[in-house]
């Protein structure tokens, strides 16, 4: 049998900024925004779409989301950003176990226990240490009983 742990916390919001400009030092811009208000990042996700443009995107706990939003649209202008989107009510799962020894065939396990129980996924980042996956709140216990069922017997949960 092989063993894996979680670490599980709700309550996430993801925000998304459209069309930024693809140049050095955007990210370090949106970044230090938040941090100089002491606003902690869960996840950051960068997508380039063109040699111009593109998306980026990361997660606050709620208790910030509403914060981050307003500083987020304040600097629009500033950061070159065109608009910004946001997804509320996440959930993050943090697996990791001494079996992993391939993480890409781990993440198609997961996701693959994921579609058995119509599991959406908003997110998933690989480590070493093992994989991050972002889910809706309201699915989060299928999530975990979807990896339960594929991968373990008594499963260690531990929350954040």
């Amino acid at each position: 049998m092989k063993k894996y742990q979680f670490v599980h916390s709700g309550d996430y919001v993801k925000i998304l900024l459209h069309k930024i400009p693809e140049k050095p030092g955007v990210a370090a811009k949106i970044l230090s925004i938040i941090a100089r208000e002491n606003i902690n990042i869960l996840t950051i996700k960068h997508t380039v779409h063109s040699k111009e443009k593109g998306e980026f995107a990361f997660t606050v706990k709620a208790e910030d989301a509403d914060e981050t939003i307003d500083l987020m649209k304040k600097n629009l202008k500033d950061i070159g950003a065109k608009d910004l989107t946001v997804r509320r009510d996440l959930a993050l799962v943090f697996i990791w176990g001494d079996e992993i020894k391939n993480l890409g065939e781990f993440a198609s396990d997961v996701l693959r226990a994921f579609s058995q129980y119509n599991v959406e996924f908003d997110s998933l980042s690989l480590a070493i240490e093992g994989i991050t996956c972002i889910v809706p709140n309201d699915q989060f216990n299928s999530a975990m009983h979807a990896f339960n069922k594929m991968f373990v017997d008594e499963p260690i949960i531990s929350p954040i």
